[in-house]
């Protein structure tokens, strides 16, 4: 037990400081869960419309995650997110400040839109401050920090959702705030030394000027698991829209309560589990792990497929919550161990642009599905893709150790 909760001594400040800011803004990030239900509940809109907007909302987002990917390889990272959080708190506010319509939903896409303009830097960040070897744990105790704030968030957000909406916006904001005062105080130098970089050959940096679509054809397996994460948050992304739907159809006016508990119920069994995991994952290599995680998620939305029982919704949010921690040490350090330090924003900003077209897409055919078919139809489609997806990551593990084969050197005792 004792070295379970040890792995994560010894990482450099600026882990830390992450992990604090990561708390912090969670604990207002209940919003982007809501979605679904504001847009249902609060305007009106149908599922296929909401499923459109989503896909309204994803286009814009991609070209600013892919110029923020740019950024973050061009400029100070630090200095992005600062600047794009500080535009990111000004449009949370002013959604509070407006009643429920198309104000606030402007407001809050563009709120989104810097988040999202940010987010590749922040990843890239990561990747800078650790070292190759401790990289896995980081990223674990950086996701361990996201859940517990969102833990308490999403209980405020179910509470809140019905007379307080305005107030959730302004508090996202100010959490949002306060981790930017942070970083700006706390994380000093974010430039990766040559000695950090010795430690793993992949991620040497190379000409800034070599366009990232050369490395990835250089590097095919990581092409593959990009294409990959489209389908795995295809899967994924349905727990904030199917999921609240389905709900709020059996359950009525306390789908929202109800969701926002077992959303809570999520990052009880993150702050819970993911020290156990990342413990005794440690020696599996990160594509097995995304493996079982992708199989696990379709197989949480098949225990509630027939059920209208409530305590049911907790025994599905366990497995896809074991499925979401899996997943997340095999896929997070995946990019930053295979991809030179230069070339992080850009490569990590096309893995943000593979979730949102995973996740636009999956709304808009579970819309139809729910719209036109029935919820089991939906919850069936997600079974077929989750296990196709796991076949594919498969065939890209052998893939991966013809391409990287340093990364699975003296680890014969891994799958």
């Amino acid at each position: 037990m004792l070295n379970i909760f040890s792995q994560y001594k010894g990482l450099s400040r600026s882990a830390y400081v992450l992990f604090f800011a990561r708390i912090i803004t969670n604990m207002g990030g209940f919003i982007w869960p809501l979605l679904t239900l504001i847009l249902s509940r609060k305007i009106g809109y149908s599922a296929s419309t909401i499923a459109w907007l989503s896909v309204a909302i994803g286009g814009l987002f991609l070209p600013a995650t892919i110029i923020g990917g740019k950024l973050a390889d061009k400029f100070n990272r630090k200095k992005i997110i600062v600047i794009f959080d500080l535009i990111t708190v000004v449009f949370f506010v002013l959604a509070g400040l407006v009643e429920p319509g198309t104000t606030m939903l402007v407001f809050f896409v563009i709120a989104g839109l810097f988040a999202n303009m940010e987010y590749p830097a922040f990843e890239a960040l990561i990747a800078d401050v650790t070292k190759p070897k401790e990289r896995e744990k980081v990223y674990s105790l950086s996701y361990l920090g996201h859940n517990l704030g969102f833990m308490f968030g999403a209980s405020i957000g179910g509470l809140l959702f019905e007379n307080y909406l305005n107030l959730a916006f302004i508090i996202d904001g100010f959490t949002t705030l306060l981790s930017t005062i942070l970083i700006i105080i706390f994380i000093k130098n974010i430039k990766v030394d040559d000695t950090q970089e010795e430690e793993n050959e992949y991620e040497v940096s190379t000409d800034v000027n070599i366009s990232s679509w050369d490395i990835l054809k250089q590097r095919k397996s990581i092409l593959i698991q990009l294409i990959i994460f489209i389908f795995a948050s295809f899967i994924y992304d349905q727990w904030s829209f199917v999921l609240p739907l389905y709900m709020e159809d059996i359950f009525l006016d306390k789908g929202a309560k109800y969701f926002g508990l077992i959303s809570s119920f999520n990052g009880f069994v993150v702050i819970a589990f993911t020290p156990i995991i990342t413990y005794l994952f440690r020696k599996l290599n990160e594509l097995p792990k995304i493996i079982i995680g992708i199989s696990l998620y379709p197989l949480s939305y098949l225990i509630i497929k027939d059920t209208n029982i409530y305590m049911v919704f907790y025994i599905m949010m366990f497995a896809f919550t074991i499925g979401e921690i899996v997943n997340m040490l095999g896929s997070a350090p995946y990019i930053s161990r295979r991809v030179p330090a230069s070339h992080r924003g850009r490569i990590s900003s096309y893995r943000n642009i593979g979730y949102f077209i995973g996740g636009t897409v999956g709304r808009v055919v579970m819309g139809y599905l729910i719209d036109k078919f029935s919820y089991e139809a939906a919850f069936i489609t997600l079974g077929i893709v989750g296990i196709l997806a796991s076949i594919v990551v498969g065939f890209n593990y052998k893939l991966d150790k013809s391409i990287f084969p340093k990364l699975y050197e003296n680890n014969s005792n891994k799958l």
